[in-house]
């Protein structure tokens, strides 16, 4: 279990970057960025699916389809959300939202456990305290960007839709991966993570070509260096080596607990958020942060403990 909690984390750790990209590059669209992005993550599957023929051919239709949806709901249609929402409402506030999906993820795949499901009342009490943190820090963000006069209270709330709606998608899509990821022990997550990569492809490369909003000039935009650095590694890092390490994790801890990981996503994101703007985070966005770490480390306490099956076994 402390393997799978460390790749959560690995993953979360390279995740909570993307929240800073759309800050680094503001003068691109976010459909834009999370289009290249996955250009980039297509074009390097492309690549491994070489050496990895002998497994992805094994992939029955189905198999491709679910890779497909997972590439494209759960990678370009989830980033242009968090990206829309990063540029609107700043950056902590979509990784303040990331919270929601612990909690969403935590119940539903409880739910779907079986007979193997935490009673109710032993899940909700570190869920809460998820969700306090949540709105601590969600308080306090709002109050900074609105409060401060740095963007209307209008183009903040929508903002906040986005990132409400990114973690929709984001609730689903752990949970359909590991559900594929579980039922297929003896596949590899690599091979796995190429193959959603190489399913997108088509899609991110028509779209590639059609993103660009009129004020960029060119495919590259007014950055071309800066923009190509960026997206190389989000499509690399943040894409292939995340959904690797992600499915990793996912093959090692239950959905409604490895679900949770994803907390780290939104502590990973604060911090680097507050490293881009040289600040440091108010108090009660620290207490939002441990509040978050409570919840966690009690959900591991949860799962970690022997529980009976309904016949009797451990």
């Amino acid at each position: 279990m402390l393997i799978g909690v460390f790749f959560g984390i690995a993953a979360c750790m390279i995740w909570g970057c993307v929240y800073v990209a759309p800050l680094i590059l503001p003068d691109y669209s976010p459909v834009h960025i999370a289009m290249m992005r996955y250009l980039v993550f297509g074009m390097l599957a492309a690549g491994l699916a070489v050496p990895e023929w002998h497994e992805l051919k094994s992939y029955s239709a189905a198999d491709w389809r679910r890779a497909l949806a997972l590439g494209i709901v759960g990678n370009i249609f989830y980033y242009w959300l968090l990206a829309e929402a990063c540029q609107r409402a700043g950056a902590p506030i979509a990784g303040a939202f990331t919270a929601l999906i612990p909690i969403m993820v935590g119940v539903i795949g409880n739910m779907r456990a079986g007979e193997s499901a935490v009673p109710l009342r032993h899940i909700v009490p570190p869920l809460c305290l998820s969700f306090a943190g949540m709105v601590c820090l969600n308080w306090t963000e709002f109050i900074y960007l609105v409060g401060d006069g740095r963007v209307t209270s209008g183009n903040f709330w929508l903002g906040v839709g986005f990132a409400f709606f990114s973690s929709v998608v984001w609730t689903w899509y752990p949970l359909s991966n590991a559900e594929w990821l579980l039922s297929h022990p003896g596949k590899s997550p690599k091979t796995w993570s190429t193959a959603q990569g190489l399913a997108l492809l088509p899609c991110a490369a028509g779209m590639a070509l059609l993103a660009g909003d009129g004020t960029q000039g060119d495919i590259l935009g007014p950055r071309p260096w800066m923009f190509i650095a960026t997206v190389v590694f989000l499509g690399v890092c943040a894409s292939w080596i995340g959904i690797v390490l992600w499915s990793l994790m996912s093959q090692r801890l239950p959905p409604a607990l490895g679900g949770q990981m994803i907390i780290f996503e939104t502590i990973f994101a604060v911090t680097y958020a507050h490293l881009w703007r040289s600040e440091w985070p108010t108090p009660l966005m620290l207490v939002g942060l441990g509040l978050l770490l409570m919840g966690v480390t009690a959900s591991l306490k949860v799962f970690r403990k022997p529980r009976r099956t309904a016949s009797g076994t451990t």
